[in-house]
């Protein structure tokens, strides 16, 4: 199965709220519940927030000093491409990026602005809009597809996984999280998946992904090989026969 380029020519604007998104409130508890385990093992002097999504989301464990948001455009401390990260090599120690990736042009190359900018073991928490949920074909529907977030263009768990590997991030943990349709007018968000994503997850609305930055000695370190005696160098009476 041949994979479509990860980029394009231009980036498409992301949701400016978790209010946007139909039942988005119920999505940011769900993702923050997920998360919260991992939150409070982050500690330090500085947090990056990016997307709106992040600055929203609530993380009350986080024990960082410092926490700021960023942003492409919109109401955000700092305003900027991310594809041009402006802080420098091992600036932060924790990024929280949600539904950010599938809006922007070159995902490949904000990943690596986020990991150019972790210190070595900082933590990246990223969650995103799962293209095997259901809630995929609501927007199908006339007057939804160049709305966030089916406007975007989704990536799967697998598929992010596999990019930070290759930037050297162990994944601590992920997973599907926040079963809804993404209808508004159903009265529960879960309605429809409820039950089925108890027996498969992959069904969730969204994916998280809990990583954190490694690095590894550049220098090989070569083992000494232990010398053999040189036999002609020895007295005949001491040669081993």
């Amino acid at each position: 199965m041949m994979l479509t380029p990860a980029r394009r020519e231009s980036a498409n604007d992301g949701p400016t709220s978790w209010q946007q998104l139909p039942h988005g409130v119920w999505m940011q508890q769900q993702l923050s519940h997920v998360f919260a385990p991992y939150s409070a093992k982050i500690f330090g002097y500085y947090l990056a927030r990016v997307g709106h999504l992040a600055k929203e989301l609530e993380l009350p464990e986080l024990r960082v000093r410092h926490q700021f948001s960023a942003a492409q455009h919109g109401e955000s401390n700092i305003l900027a491409e991310l594809e041009y990260w402006p802080f420098a090599e091992n600036a932060l120690d924790a990024v929280v990026m949600i539904g950010q990736l599938e809006f922007e042009r070159d995902p490949h190359q904000v990943l690596r602005e986020m990991s150019r900018s972790l210190i070595a073991d900082g933590y990246l928490l990223i969650a995103g809009f799962n293209p095997f949920s259901p809630s995929v074909l609501t927007g199908c529907w006339p007057g939804n597809t160049k709305q966030p977030p089916w406007s975007g263009r989704y990536f799967s768990k697998a598929r992010i996984t596999d990019w930070l590997s290759l930037l050297n991030f162990e994944i601590i943990d992920a997973g599907y999280v926040a079963p809804t349709l993404l209808i508004a007018r159903t009265a529960r968000a879960d309605f429809g998946l409820a039950g089925i994503t108890r027996f498969i997850p992959q069904l969730n609305s969204m994916y998280y992904i809990v990583a954190r930055k490694r690095e590894f000695p550049l220098t090989v370190m070569r083992v000494k090989k232990r010398m053999k005696p040189q036999m002609n160098g020895l007295p005949i009476a001491n040669r081993v026969k």
